[in-house]
């Protein structure tokens, strides 16, 4: 039984008008065990009030990385509902994400029924429509303690939530500024299409030396030839050439299936009728034939690229009609104000 939070034991609500892309702690959490020599693998799951995990300093997460994460978001409507925007699709990808590492996938149903529910028990933290949203972080990875590397056996799932505003502060309105960097984000062949834990903690040191020198971000080229787009930190690119095409890079080891990007290639296919490759594209096509550079991700949302800058060459994007347009539907699909063509929404 889900021990009742009351009283002063409550988490204090944020200030909405400072709130920021950053941790709030909430109420309830979710915690599931894992075991791959039970039958079923995954226990029933629990609620319990929001709390520091306990671990084994051998536990194979801390030295050798084993774990994986999602980000997905709960909206509020102006109608006072809430909606989950494509649960089942982070649950395949955690999925997917957790066997690259050699963990067992989490049941995608239970999955996406524990997001609801940690989303129900925490429903006072979600933000109004115009203040934010509610960002859940489900996390799965190796509690078995371990000296030397080989598959574990035991792991555990866990689920919390947290309101969060523009992930960048100020919202960015006129775009970003990335500085492209000739050097790939993760090894090819690696674990770039996965959400590993591990991928993001090397570009922090990379990112915040281009952040001193007045950037938002960096984006990466590929780790084969250095001149093929790849991610920025944590977003996927999409570039609307001259000739009106909207191409992306094509998903392989480097590149990680972004949620949103699959979004707004759907948007941009069905509902704009929009030709969209997914292919190679050089950083030369792009500073040659490029009219507009936004990029797609949870927290990004989908930004637009106001400059970059590659080797000495500053390029600069005046065009951001895709983007809005683009935006503009994906967030009335997310808060309830136009019909789901998608079936992506699942309310709260």
């Amino acid at each position: 039984m889900t021990p009742e939070i009351t009283g002063d034991n409550k988490k204090p609500l944020p200030d909405w008008n400072t709130l920021t892309f950053s941790l709030t702690e909430t109420d309830y959490m979710y915690r599931c065990l894992g075991d791959t020599e039970g039958d079923p693998v995954w226990d029933e799951g629990e609620f319990i009030p929001f709390q520091d995990i306990s671990l084994s300093p051998a536990a194979a997460l801390m030295s050798y990385g084993v774990g994986v994460f999602e980000g997905l978001k709960a909206q509020k409507t102006a109608d006072g509902r809430i909606l989950l925007f494509r649960p089942d699709a982070n649950a395949r990808r955690l999925q997917s994400s957790a066997e690259r590492l050699m963990m067992p996938p989490f049941p995608a149903e239970q999955f996406v029924e524990a997001c609801i529910e940690v989303v129900k028990m925490n429903s006072r933290f979600v933000p109004e429509l115009e203040y934010g949203s509610l960002y859940l972080r489900p996390m799965q990875h190796a509690t078995e303690p371990q000296l030397g590397l080989g598959p574990c056996r035991h792991f555990s799932t866990h689920i919390f939530a947290s309101p969060v505003g523009s992930y960048f502060r100020g919202g960015r309105p006129q775009g970003v500024r990335l500085k492209v960097l000739e050097q790939g984000r993760v090894a090819p062949g690696g674990t770039g299409s996965a959400k590993a834990m591990g991928n993001y903690a090397g570009a922090i040191w990379v990112a915040h030396e281009w952040k001193d020198q007045g950037f938002d971000d960096v984006l990466y080229l590929d780790s084969h030839h250095l001149q093929y787009l790849t991610e920025t930190s944590g977003s996927n690119p999409f570039v609307l050439l001259k000739s009106g095409v909207l191409v992306t890079p094509g998903l392989d080891s480097q590149i990680l299936p972004g949620v949103t990007r699959d979004s707004t290639i759907e948007i941009a296919r069905n509902l704009l009728g929009l030709e969209v490759e997914e292919r190679e594209i050089s950083i030369q096509e792009v500073l040659d034939n490029g009219q507009e550079l936004f990029c797609s991700g949870t927290a990004w949302t989908l930004l637009s690229a106001r400059e970059i800058v590659y080797r000495d060459e500053t390029r600069t994007f005046e065009k951001e009609d895709l983007r809005n347009e683009i935006l503009e539907i994906l967030r009335a699909i997310q808060t309830g104000q136009r019909d789901d063509p998608f079936s992506w929404i699942r309310e709260v």
